[in-house]
């Protein structure tokens, strides 16, 4: 019995050296394995990022050189045109103030110009502007877009010097018989633009007197400073 008994706490006594022995032995295995996985799982993903990181920076090294081609191409482009431009602007006569002649300022060129003589604008508007522009189409309706424009020159001068407010304080005071019963046309009102809305002349002398030779002779006219004759009348200013 007593045998027995030592036999069976022999059995018993390995058993548990064994398994003392045998479960950390089994869990540091497992451990390894588990951290092996882990270590081979976490080399592939960080392979796996790595390639992805080394893929965007191509894209975007690609991206950046075709930008930089592009604005390269640009900025030839704009040099290029410059360059045109250049060109183009070397073959243009650009003329000074001092060149312009006489014919881009006046519409008429006199014998006796008075440079110090300047066109005056002055607004004229209302009932004295359609008195204006039917005086201007009495007196030279028929002369054409420069005999209304020497006509309305010899009124604005007439105000400008004699100091009338109107301009039919001109007419009633001056001597003008021309009818008042015609329609302005397109040459008399072009005529008052330029002459009074613009300021602009005829001539580049004053003018305050006109006479038409063909319908009457005037000694008074003729005794005053000659200016131009356009068509049928003949233009002078006092002395």
């Amino acid at each position: 019995m007593i045998k027995t008994f030592k036999r069976l706490a022999a059995v018993v006594s390995l058993s548990l050296i064994i398994s003392i022995v045998a479960v950390p032995c089994a869990v540091f295995f497992m451990s390894t394995q588990t951290v092996s996985a882990a270590e081979v799982t976490g080399t592939t993903e960080t392979g796996e990022t790595a390639g992805s990181v080394t893929k965007a920076y191509r894209n975007d090294k690609a991206l950046s050189k075709k930008q930089d081609d592009t604005t390269a191409q640009r900025a030839q482009n704009f040099d290029a045109a410059k360059k045109e431009a250049t060109e183009v602007a070397s073959e243009v006569e650009v003329k000074p103030a001092a060149a312009l002649t006489q014919s881009t300022e006046y519409l008429l060129d006199i014998a006796n110009p008075d440079y110090s003589y300047e066109g005056r604008a002055i607004s004229i508007t209302g009932y004295d502007r359609d008195v204006l522009e039917r005086l201007v189409m009495g007196e030279a309706g028929a002369e054409g877009y420069i005999g209304c424009c020497l006509v309305a020159q010899a009124i604005r001068d007439t105000m400008v010097n004699d100091g009338y407010k109107t301009v039919e304080a001109v007419r009633t005071n001056c001597g003008y018989q021309a009818t008042l019963s015609r329609t302005p046309n397109s040459d008399a009102k072009r005529a008052v633009e330029f002459i009074f809305d613009q300021g602009g002349a005829a001539v580049q002398h004053d003018v305050i007197y006109f006479y038409a030779p063909a319908l009457c002779t005037s000694g008074f006219h003729e005794s005053q400073e000659f200016v131009v004759q356009y068509n049928n009348q003949r233009f002078f200013d006092r002395w």
